[in-house]
């Protein structure tokens, strides 16, 4: 008995290393997978791939721009599943996110919302557009390193004023350096203004995506609330909110002027560039 399983011990052994276990695919090999699964219409099996990087701590926007390529080839298939134009629309932010002024993506985001907004005018519903605040739209007119920029460049202006005002006997030169010292101050406090705003935002908030087709809008207790007069109750698929907070399975949001909380589930918050 003793001499059986012995030998049933070292076949076992035999057998492990003649076939050692398979190795977890790279992430490139992941990529890569997912692409050619893409390339050939086996759009769930893209999805399938490509959604496991972002788990596995791989984001890129060319991951990002395949997933939401994905994504659009089965909403238009027979296999669609309800939300594939929301996460399509989020990929292709994300992707437009990472690599700043991505213009493929841009275009691919504007194809996508545009046919929800179809969508949603087939079946009836209006497609709901909300403007973001005046604050949020000011800051994020231009980058971080666009503010920080001016601010310097107001710097800079603001020393070279004094320089001139302080240092010169010079009617014209003081005249000049006043001017200078004023323009300087003033473009050193815009920016820097703008700078802490843009901070601060990115900061507090998480860019994020509707990925249902309507996202009912609730309280902190996760009841729907009333809306007011002139205000949606829902938001709609696709459209580009900001997480603020999250307790719970909730998620805070930011749509354009209107604040809430959404089930977390109904929105992707997008991987942005680490600063």
């Amino acid at each position: 008995m003793a001499r059986l399983v012995a030998s049933c011990l070292l076949a076992l052994t035999a057998l492990l290393m003649a076939s050692p276990l398979r190795a977890e695919p790279s992430a490139a090999e992941t990529f890569a997978l997912g692409t050619a699964a893409l390339e050939r219409g086996a759009y769930a099996e893209a999805i399938a791939e490509l959604e496991s990087l972002p788990d596995r701590g791989f984001v890129h926007p060319d991951a990002s721009y395949n997933r939401g390529l994905a994504y659009v080839g089965r909403a238009r298939s027979l296999q669609a599943e309800p939300g594939d134009l929301g996460r399509a629309a989020a990929a292709f932010a994300e992707a437009a996110l990472l690599r700043g002024g991505d213009a493929s993506a841009e275009h691919a985001l504007e194809v996508v919302r545009a046919e929800i907004a179809r969508r949603l005018s087939r079946s009836g519903r209006a497609p709901v557009m909300a403007r973001p605040s005046l604050g949020r739209a000011v800051v994020t007119i231009a980058s971080e390193d666009v503010w920080a920029g001016l601010a310097a460049l107001g710097s800079l202006a603001t020393a070279l004023g004094l320089l001139l005002f302080r240092f010169s006997t010079r009617y014209n030169v003081r005249l000049a350096g006043s001017v200078t010292l004023g323009v300087g101050l003033l473009l050193f406090a815009v920016g820097s203004a703008l700078l802490a705003g843009a901070s601060h935002l990115r900061r507090t908030t998480t860019p994020a995506v509707v990925v249902v087709e309507r996202a009912r809008i609730l309280d902190a207790q996760g009841r729907p609330i009333a809306p007011q007069a002139g205000e949606a109750d829902a938001v709609p698929e696709g459209a580009e909110v900001y997480v603020s907070e999250r307790r719970g399975g909730l998620s805070r949001i930011v749509w354009g002027t209107s604040e809430g909380w959404l089930i977390a589930g109904q929105v992707r918050e997008l991987a942005t560039v680490r600063r």
